[in-house]
């Protein structure tokens, strides 16, 4: 009994562990290998064709897809999601999920399926329905010279 006890503790640390913050930091662990579509340069040829951000998408067991947009120091500035499941957005979100649930907390229930935040130190646009939920987040601060917010999938 004991045993299991401490297994069960030593898992639910193990959990919080692996689970950090995306938006303004690190890119996320979803417990899934993510696959890199490789670096999309913002320059153009006359400027060395360096790529100012990568994006990092991951398919989770759900089968929604999460991208990470990562500056060249490998933080993420802007991540999106689109899929049958909304995934963690705690950890998706990091220190600005309190501003996703401030916002929400706010709303009248009934009748609205999409939520828009847009702060100066962050942008969460979600919204979908059961089996098609979608969403984006960037923090306009961190955001590469030139580059376009549209372009977030």
């Amino acid at each position: 009994m004991r045993r299991a006890f401490l297994l069960m503790l030593l898992l639910s640390l193990l959990q919080g562990a692996l689970a950090y913050a995306a938006l303004g930091s690190s890119p996320s662990n979803f417990g899934t290998a993510p696959v890199r579509q490789g670096a999309r340069a913002l320059a153009t040829a006359g400027a060395g064709g360096t790529a100012v951000y990568t994006v990092s998408q991951s398919t989770l067991d759900s089968g929604t897809v999460v991208r990470e947009y990562m500056n060249a120091e490998g933080v993420v500035f802007a991540v999106s999601w689109n899929g049958p499941a909304l995934p963690d957005l705690r950890t998706l979100l990091g220190d600005k999920f309190a501003v996703l649930t401030s916002t929400a907390a706010k709303r009248p229930k009934a009748g609205h399926s999409q939520l828009a935040v847009e702060q100066q130190d962050v942008v969460i646009v979600s919204g979908g329905h059961m089996r098609a939920y979608a969403g984006h987040a960037w923090i306009p601060g961190t955001l590469p010279a030139g580059f376009d917010t549209s372009v977030i999938e």
